[in-house]
């Protein structure tokens, strides 16, 4: 019996022990989970916007290369949304800065370039418009960000790869590299940042950002395949409906492009619409060509996703551990609930049935006395009564 008792001890203590490691294990789990899902400054816009906590959201469309944008539909797109706010009764203010809006749009193509000293080299150009670098901020190593509404549309930034192949440097702004025979300044170098999701993103291919103007007169037409903006949001999913009703001013409609909602994409709901997608999401039946950003984003998905399915399981096991804790505690208690209730209530009623008694004595009792001094009253009244008789007669 002794052995037993200390066997089924041993397993007890093993089975809490287990249950406090997978408890570790899913807490590290939580931890993974925020680190993932906070460390892509491309999903941030709209706390950079508005950090005093007005109700906007950063949302996006992803446009397949064969229904690409042209700029002027795109400015279309940026004028509808504007004609929305004002038509909610929102005044949109200065998409620049101080409003409660703003916008980004951007191409891709594949580009040559030299400079004095090499070339030529291909590259993965991104070519931007609007307020670019609020929703996509590169980690600068030297110079700074062209500016958006300078008058020389010939400014690049160049990828840490790019300017030690062409310069053998990374402080080169200010140095001219060749697009096409055509000179444009460097306005800065940049890294990209050191998450993995973004390592793995960069590909081996160097890239670049310039003007879409200059990207366009380059190549002739790029398709416009992403717009972005941040957009008052104070019922969830007003921003959506916002940005896909501008979309149908270019004659784009749902279906025909990938709408998100950086905003809210890891939260809860929208893990869970990533789990029941697994595998199935992978595939691209649009013909998307996503943008390093955006595939960063999609991989931190697929990792927080992984988060959150690991913490649930780590925490099937301690939750039956301590369910059964619970229940052999509860079988073994030595008090009992409705036993408990039963004694109070009845020991209640039974201390108010002893007031009442106790009250009937003393009423009882004071009545006896007051009827004793009536009778011996009345005996003395009596007495002298026939004493004076008594004394009359006399």
């Amino acid at each position: 019996m002794g052995a037993r008792r200390e066997k089924s001890k041993k397993i007890r203590m093993i089975t809490i022990l287990v249950s406090v490691f997978l408890l570790l294990l899913a807490v590290a789990s939580v931890l993974f989970f925020r680190h993932v899902t906070g460390m892509l400054p491309s999903q941030q816009a709209a706390a950079r916007w508005s950090p005093g906590g007005d109700r906007v959201a950063q949302v996006t469309a992803y446009i397949p290369e064969h229904n690409g944008l042209t700029h002027e539909a795109t400015r279309g797109v940026i004028h509808a949304l504007r004609s929305g706010l004002m038509a909610e009764g929102i005044d949109p203010g200065d998409a620049d800065g101080g409003g409660v809006w703003t916008y980004a749009y951007s191409a891709q193509e594949v580009l040559r370039l030299s400079s004095r000293y090499r070339g030529p080299a291909v590259v993965y150009a991104t070519g931007v418009g609007g307020n670019f670098f609020l929703f996509n901020p590169v980690l600068l190593i030297s110079g700074s960000y062209f500016p958006r509404d300078s008058i020389n549309r010939d400014m690049v930034l160049l990828d840490e790869t790019l300017a030690w192949w062409l310069f053998g440097a990374v402080d080169v702004a200010g140095m001219t590299v060749y697009i096409g025979g055509v000179p444009h300044v460097i306005s800065g170098v940049y890294r990209p940042y050191g998450d993995f999701a973004s390592q793995a993103a960069t590909g081996d291919m160097p890239h670049m950002f310039l003007f879409y103007d200059a990207l366009a007169a380059e190549v002739g037409f790029a398709p416009i395949t992403n717009v972005q903006a941040v957009l008052p949001n104070p019922v969830s999913g007003l921003a959506e409906e916002f940005l896909a009703e501008a979309m149908e001013s270019a004659n784009l409609k749902e279906g025909e492009y990938a709408l998100i909602n950086n905003t809210e994409r890891y939260t809860l709901s929208a893990m869970i619409d990533v789990v029941q997608d697994f595998g199935s999401r992978a595939m691209r039946q649009m013909g998307f060509s996503l943008p390093q950003w955006e595939n960063a984003a999609r991989m931190a998905e697929d990792f927080a996703a992984l988060a959150l399915v690991l913490t649930l399981l780590f925490l099937v096991f301690p939750t039956i551990t301590a369910l059964r804790l619970i229940i052999r505690r509860w079988r073994r208690r030595k008090w009992r609930l409705l036993r408990g209730t039963w004694n109070w209530w009845n020991n209640r009623r039974e201390g108010k049935r002893e007031d009442a008694w106790r009250m009937q004595n003393q009423e009882a009792e004071m009545l006896e006395k007051e009827k004793d001094q009536y009778n011996l009253e009345e005996i003395i009244r009596s007495v002298r009564e026939s004493e004076e008789n008594h004394e009359k007669e006399n």
